[in-house]
C-alpha cells in the first residue's frame, strides 16, 4: 500500500522530521541562498546597465601638456602627480612605499580655480600625457530625478572607464563631492548622501586616474580631499602668462594688425581676466572686424580693445567681479541649497 494511503507511514515520517530538525539552509559566501536561487539579471536590467554604460562616451584628447599655460610652480606640481602616475610601480614596489600606503593605487587629481583658468585643458593634457582617452562626466548628466538612479550611473561611469582604462573627469565636480547632509528629512536626502558614499567607494577601488575640476573647491566634503592624490590651484594668469595667451589664441593665418607695443597694450588690459576670457575676446574682436570690412578685414588694436570692454562689462554686470568678495557668503551649504 502506498504511503499515501497508509496513516501509520504518514505518522513515521513525521515523527522523522521533527527528530532530525528543520533542512539545512544552503550557503554561499555566507549569504543564504533563497529556494529559487539568486535572481538573475532580467532583459529590462541588462538594457539600463547599457543604456548607462552608453551615457559615457571615450573620447581622444585634442590638447597637450605643451601648449598649457600655467605659471611654473603649477606646472611642477602637475607633472610630479603624472610622474607618481607614471611610475607607480618604482614608487610602491621597488621604493616600498606599499608598505606605509597599501591603499596607494589612488590617482586622483583634483584642479581647482576661478573660470577660463585651463581646468578643462589641463584634464585632456593629462590624458594625453598619459596615453589614455578621456571619458567627462558632467554632472548634469549623471544626475537624476529617479531615487536611487544618480548611484547607478557614478558606478557606470567607473565602469565604463575600467573598462576603455580611459581617465575620467568630473567637471563642476562639487556639485558630486559636496558634503554629505547631517538632517536628513525626506527621500532625496538619503538619495544625496548613498551618491556620495557610492562616489567614496569608487573612488576606493578604482586604480585608474580621475580628474576632477572645480571653482568651488571649499564646498568638497573632507573626506574626498583624503582620497584625492593632489590638488592643484589653477590661479588667474600673470603678465607673463597672458602673454603666452595671446600668443596662443592668435594662429598664424588670423589677420591681426598690431605691433609689439599693441601686443603689450594687451597683456595690460587683461589684467584679471582668464585664459578663457581672452579666447572669447580674440573671437569677439575677430567678428567685430569681419562685420566691419568682410573677409579681407585686418583685426586693430581698437577691434581688441573694444572686445576687452566688453567683456570687462559683462562681468561687472553680471557681479562676477563686483561680488566676488560676497560669493562665499551666497553659497549655502549642500544642505540648505537642495
Amino acid at each position: 500500500m502506498d504511503n499515501e494511503l497508509n496513516p501509520t507511514a504518514e505518522l513515521d515520517e513525521t515523527q522523522r522530521l521533527e527528530e532530525s530538525g528543520p533542512p539545512a539552509v544552503p550557503v554561499i559566501g555566507e549569504r543564504v541562498v533563497p529556494p529559487n536561487g539568486f535572481p538573475r539579471q532580467n532583459g529590462m536590467e541588462a538594457d539600463g546597465v547599457a543604456k548607462r554604460l552608453g551615457m559615457f562616451v571615450v573620447e581622444s584628447p585634442r590638447r597637450r601638456l605643451a601648449d598649457l599655460v600655467i605659471p611654473a610652480s603649477t606646472l611642477l606640481q602637475l607633472k610630479s602627480l603624472l610622474t607618481k602616475i607614471k611610475y607607480h610601480h618604482v614608487l610602491y614596489d621597488d621604493f616600498g612605499l606599499r608598505e606605509i600606503d597599501p591603499y596607494g593605487g589612488r590617482t586622483a587629481i583634483n584642479l581647482y580655480g576661478p573660470p577660463g583658468t585651463g581646468k578643462s585643458f589641463a584634464a585632456d593634457a593629462i590624458a594625453s600625457e598619459l596615453g589614455m582617452g578621456i571619458i567627462r562626466a558632467n554632472y548634469a548628466e549623471i544626475e537624476s530625478k529617479y531615487v536611487g538612479e544618480t548611484a547607478k550611473n557614478i558606478k557606470a561611469a567607473f565602469q565604463k572607464a575600467k573598462e576603455t582604462k580611459a581617465l575620467l573627469f568630473f567637471d563642476e565636480a562639487d556639485s558630486i563631492l559636496g558634503r554629505r547632509l547631517s538632517n536628513i528629512t525626506q527621500s532625496t536626502d538619503h538619495a544625496v548622501n548613498v551618491s556620495r558614499s557610492v562616489m567614496l567607494l569608487e573612488l576606493d577601488h578604482f586604480s585608474g586616474v580621475t580628474v576632477f575640476a572645480t571653482n568651488l573647491a571649499s564646498n568638497y566634503d573632507t573626506a574626498f580631499i583624503r582620497r584625492i592624490l593632489g590638488h592643484i590651484e589653477m590661479p588667474l594668469p600673470d603678465a607673463i602668462s597672458r602673454s603666452r595667451l595671446w600668443q596662443y589664441h592668435m594662429p598664424s593665418q588670423l589677420p591681426v594688425q598690431l605691433n609689439a607695443e599693441d601686443r603689450e597694450r594687451l597683456v595690460l588690459e587683461t589684467e584679471g581676466l582668464s585664459g578663457g576670457d581672452i579666447l572669447n575676446i580674440v573671437i569677439y574682436a575677430a567678428s567685430i572686424a569681419l562685420e566691419r570690412e568682410g573677409p579681407a578685414c585686418k583685426i586693430t588694436l581698437d577691434d581688441f580693445l573694444m572686445a576687452i570692454n566688453a567683456s570687462k562689462r559683462a562681468k561687472q554686470e553680471i557681479g562676477v567681479s563686483r561680488n566676488a568678495n560676497l560669493i562665499k557668503q551666497r553659497q549655502l551649504p549642500l544642505e540648505e541649497a537642495l
